[in-house]
């Protein structure tokens, strides 16, 4: 009898901020090192390489890290976002990466799924972003975003691992990523 082997689901983690110490990061991070062996979660780190879009050069040959973004976002089994809010809304930088991905084939039907890492319950930008996933016909996995109630900026990955209630929103998380790969 042969076994069968099951490789991991890819998914993909967005983080809204260009912060270097980011609990949005933070917390990506944190996911990736706890997750189980069928999920491999890989952080991208080159939004802050995209150009501002622009739609006159979809027409044209898109430039290269708009290319590689939506290769990533293509060999990805799954999305998984973390994002703050300014002012209200969603970081200028992740905006600006949603739309170089309106226009993409790569995007429609993702399953994407939301971490909120706010510690003072701030919706704004997630509800923005639940809509404008919508939008883009991206899958929801979840009706409204996973809360991981973190401290803000300067919060480390060690931290959010530290602390037992952090790791069981993070634990609820993943098991949604699962069972929604199913």
């Amino acid at each position: 009898m042969t076994d069968i082997v099951v490789s991991p689901k890819h998914v993909l983690c967005l983080c809204g901020s260009l912060r270097r110490v980011s609990s949005n990061r933070a917390a990506l991070e944190a996911a990736r090192g706890m997750a189980s062996a069928s999920l491999r979660l890989e952080l991208y780190a080159d939004m802050g390489a995209l150009p501002l879009f622009n739609p006159d050069v979809e027409i044209e040959s898109l430039p290269e890290a708009v290319l590689d973004l939506r290769a990533t976002v293509g060999r990805a089994d799954a999305l998984l976002i973390a994002c703050p809010e300014y002012a209200h809304g969603v970081p200028g930088a992740f905006k600006n990466l949603l739309d170089w991905l309106v226009g993409s084939l790569e995007f429609p039907g993702k399953p994407v799924l939301l971490l909120n890492t706010s510690a003072r319950e701030s919706h704004h930008a997630q509800d923005a972003l639940l809509e404008i996933l919508t939008t883009m016909s991206g899958r929801l996995l979840a009706a409204d975003p996973f809360p991981v109630r973190l401290p803000g900026a300067g919060c480390r990955v060690e931290a959010v691992l530290a602390n037992e209630e952090r790791r069981r929103e993070l634990q609820a998380a993943l098991g949604c990523l699962v069972a929604g790969l199913a």
